[in-house]
């Protein structure tokens, strides 16, 4: 079993719907669209594979200049939780999608190796890698800044 994490942008009302299917009253449910809404393809989103919160929290460090402490993930606020087993829905913190959007191309690859370092000590991710996920990264903070909405992260096992 792995877990599965998207990134995603959203106003505060539709973002802890984020890929949500509650339980639906409709009388014929297999026709439902009730939460045809909240689908990821409604969404500005990117998928994660294996980067998860403690992975942004890592970045968000390196962004700031600052040495990585386990503290920097309690930014990460839970705004919905539907079970233990997720998913979880995390408030990444404002100044992440600043940060980044505010890198040139040129500043992103430093950051990627450094990053990469740090997701799997031992076996780096590759930069090329992790530079193509940051370029992706990094328009979707754009588009956050562009449309004022706030960036989430989606958990679950």
């Amino acid at each position: 079993m792995g877990v599965l994490c998207d990134v995603y942008i959203a106003d505060r009302k539709r973002a802890p719907k984020y890929n949500f299917s509650g339980k639906c009253n409709c009388k014929n449910w297999q026709s439902c669209k009730c939460w045809d809404e909240y689908k990821p393809e409604t969404y500005e989103y990117i998928d994660s594979h294996r980067i998860y919160a403690h992975d942004f929290a890592q970045l968000l460090s390196i962004l700031r200049g600052k040495k990585y402490k386990a503290e920097a993930n309690e930014e990460f606020k839970i705004i919905n939780q539907v079970s233990d087993e997720g998913p979880w829905i995390q408030k990444v913190p404002a100044d992440l999608p600043k940060l980044l959007a505010a890198l040139t191309k040129e500043e992103l690859k430093p950051v990627a190796k450094l990053w990469g370092a740090q997701i799997s000590p031992g076996e780096p991710v590759p930069t090329k890698v992790i530079l193509d996920y940051l370029k992706l990264l990094r328009k979707l903070c754009q588009k956050s800044i562009e449309l004022k909405q706030n960036m989430y992260l989606w958990t679950c096992l």
